[in-house]
């Protein structure tokens, strides 16, 4: 089971390597440990907890053909559908890793392509994650950075993102959402967006508790701060891209499931049903390779 820890935190992930486990941390005020990601339950739907990566499409599809390199290919009998029949959350979710290193605060891994996409070009291009936690001054740092490149003869197109839940380990006094995000993006009442992609100015990060949500918003380097006020800690998501062959994930989705007491927020390279329409895609010319990245920061407040 590989596992990387920091001064006050540890990761683990699932022996597959594609879902993350647990993340505590022992709050340096309190002493409490704490929960941040509600981790990979195997007893329950694999969509439901943990994190996972969304790839060669993000969230919902709504054809059942897909066009990746110069190829259309079926997805009749590949992935996962939702309750509307949709191809959801792309074909790499369950994907097997590798472990090509692995230090006491980092893991790089490689993504070993399903059997059932090996004669496409999805196949070929090849993927790594690198995760690292550290502890710098007064916060807790992950990064996740995901690498692209491409093996085939043709360019490829495709987008990207992470689903991962947050535990709000408690209710009262209620948890707070607050962001630098100001457009929302309309979503039809099959929560596919709507085409052409446009942006409302939106209050949702000024509200003093979380809505009920499953909405996308977009941000030029969005940063999602989830305020956890009765256990005096908070929880930043931000991505950014800091160099011109690196992917920007400037959509977040924010999924709200308080049953559980969760909530997802998932930083992506492009809106649901992006490759369909040909929108704020990643294109990958043969032999290239990128990257894009995104920190989880934890403080005390």
């Amino acid at each position: 089971m590989p596992e990387i820890f920091s001064q006050h935190s540890r990761l683990k992930l699932n022996e597959p390597g594609n879902q993350i486990l647990s993340w505590t941390w022992k709050h340096p005020v309190t002493e409490k440990n704490l929960e941040i990601i509600a981790g990979y339950d195997a007893s329950d739907r694999f969509f439901s907890s943990g994190s996972y990566l969304m790839f060669p499409w993000v969230n919902r599809h709504t054809a059942h053909t897909i066009q990746l390199g110069e190829e259309f290919i079926s997805l009749t009998e590949l992935g996962t559908k939702d309750s509307k029949g949709y191809p959801s959350h792309g074909l790499a979710y369950s994907w097997r890793r590798r472990i090509l290193d692995h230090t006491d605060h980092s893991l790089l891994l490689e993504l070993i392509p399903d059997e059932s996409i090996a004669l496409t070009p999805l196949s070929k291009i090849r993927v790594r994650e690198e995760y690292s936690l550290h502890t710098i001054s007064d916060e807790e740092v992950l990064t996740l950075r995901t690498f692209f490149q491409n093996e085939n003869t043709a360019p490829f197109r495709f987008c990207y993102g992470y689903h991962p839940y947050f535990r709000m380990n408690s209710k009262q006094p209620p948890t707070q959402l607050r962001s630098n995000i100001k457009k929302q993006i309309p979503l039809q009442e099959d929560l596919i967006p709507v085409y052409p992609i446009y942006g409302i100015e939106t209050d949702v990060f000024e509200l003093e508790q979380i809505p009920i949500l499953d909405s996308l918003f977009f941000g030029g380097e969005p940063n999602v701060l989830l305020q956890v006020q009765s256990e005096s800690y908070q929880v930043s998501i931000h991505s950014y891209a800091n160099a011109s062959n690196e992917i920007p994930l400037s959509y977040v989705q924010i999924y709200t499931d308080f049953p559980g007491n969760r909530i997802a927020i998932e930083p992506m390279s492009a809106p649901g049903n992006a490759v369909l329409h040909g929108f704020s895609l990643t294109t990958l010319l043969p032999e290239e390779e990128k990257s894009g990245c995104f920190q989880i920061l934890l403080s005390t407040m």
